[in-house]
């Protein structure tokens, strides 16, 4: 492994195996990558075609846009949109996108809102960007640079008719984000199949309490020291 980005590798890998263990991935699909320099144009992502359970540190790949290195490795939607979005968005230097099965529902409706009725989807209330602009896979610059501009001020994107992308100054908080986001959408389509009104609270209540969320920020990083033990024990190949 190249020792200048040991820890990135092991952080990002350490992600990849997680989201395997939660259902999160699609076959052998999706991406989640991680800049390694500061303007973003040099980052590490998931070689495609191979399931996250099996990935190390050492099998993701370098990818630099300046020299188009690793490109020619990585899939081109996901080195055109990551890419992107590492480059011009504002905290963005951990950029998760999949296709989780409750929130991929939740984007196949026709109103996508998360509302407010449990303490875990208030997190969300306010801070969710929506593109209902679906128009085929990402294999040009125009639709990434598209989707890209919908987070300019959101760190969450729901993606119409595709899945989600969350993007976080650190892979703690994308992954804590993405966990919870994908809990908030179970909840929601759960209630939805009960065919029961939803019990939705007031503004007051789910601005008071997603701002309750943002100041307990530090539980990411304990969400994700405690799941970095799991992995040392049971699979610690994975840091390799």
């Amino acid at each position: 492994m190249d020792d200048r980005f040991y820890k990135e590798r092991s952080d990002l890998a350490a992600v990849l195996r997680w989201a395997a263990r939660e259902g999160l991935q699609e076959a052998a699909g999706n991406h989640c990558s991680l800049s390694v320099s500061n303007s973003g144009d040099k980052f590490l992502i998931n070689p495609d075609g191979r399931y996250f359970s099996t990935l190390k540190g050492s099998d993701l790949i370098l990818v630099d846009l300046n020299d188009h290195t690793g490109t020619d490795q990585a899939n081109i939607s996901a080195w055109l949109l990551h890419g992107q979005i590492l480059q011009k968005v504002e905290k963005a230097r951990c950029v998760l996108h999949l296709h989780p099965k409750y929130a991929t529902v939740l984007a196949a409706l026709v109103d996508s809102t998360i509302y407010p009725i449990d303490q875990v989807s208030m997190r969300f209330y306010g801070r969710v960007a929506f593109d209902s602009e679906f128009s085929g896979m990402i294999v040009d610059q125009t639709e990434a640079d598209r989707l890209c501009d919908k987070l300019t001020d959101k760190q969450i994107l729901i993606m119409g008719n595709h899945g989600v992308t969350v993007v976080a100054p650190t892979v703690a908080l994308a992954f804590d984000e993405l966990y919870h986001l994908e809990r908030a959408c179970e909840t929601l389509v759960t209630a939805y199949m009960t065919g029961q009104p939803l019990k939705v609270v007031s503004e007051e209540v789910a601005n008071r309490t997603s701002q309750d969320w943002q100041d307990f920020s530090y539980s990411a990083d304990l969400h994700f020291s405690e799941l970095r033990k799991v992995l040392d024990k049971e699979e610690p190949d994975y840091s390799n």
